[in-house]
């Protein structure tokens, strides 16, 4: 079995990475209802095996594209096309006609009841999405130079370069090597 790699930092853009790189995916954890509910499973968010599941993914796939539509330009310095913009605003707006208010550690926050499906993980991923947008840091927004997964660097600093130092990063700092190495 294959882990799920969680390097996001925040749900909607753990979302957007669930395709493994870009442009050309070899792995994608929506492309059966098996591989999202694992998936969903390991971001925290648990949905439910039911019927209709296999006809909701297509929706989901179209929500992981606008989101990285809409957060991908910021790594840039630039803004997200209109379009994406809208339909990310389109699914939030959904998403809150089915949302309650539940207080948790002081605040209140938008929480969905139950049963836990897959539109409810859309509804939190388009919040989440929403919430990053509005709150930030979007400075701190990056895409990895190897794959194209979206993380928000979290570290001291602000300099982390890519999605995972395990995957990513040892294999560009390999590839550099063995090209100072061989042109010596």
């Amino acid at each position: 079995m294959i882990d799920v790699e969680l390097v996001g930092n925040a749900l909607c853009l753990d979302f957007a990475n669930t395709v493994n790189s870009r442009p050309v995916a070899r792995r994608d954890w929506l492309a059966t209802p098996e591989e999202t509910v694992t998936w969903a499973r390991a971001a925290g968010r648990p949905v439910e095996r039911r019927a209709g599941l296999a006809a909701a993914l297509p929706e989901a796939r179209d929500l992981r594209e606008t989101v990285f539509r809409v957060f991908r330009p910021l790594t840039d310095g630039d803004d997200p096309p209109r379009a994406d913009l809208d339909a990310l605003t389109a699914a939030y707006a959904g998403g809150l006609a089915h949302a309650r208010f539940e207080h948790e550690e002081g605040r209140f926050r938008f929480a969905w009841p139950a049963p836990r499906t897959v539109e409810t993980l859309l509804r939190e991923v388009a919040a989440s999405a929403v919430d990053l947008l509005a709150h930030g840091p979007l400075e701190r927004i990056h895409a990895c130079p190897s794959c194209e997964w979206l993380f928000l660097d979290t570290s001291k600093n602000g300099r982390r370069r890519w999605c995972s130092m395990t995957t990513c990063g040892s294999r560009d700092k390999a590839r550099r090597y063995y090209v100072a190495r061989t042109s010596s």
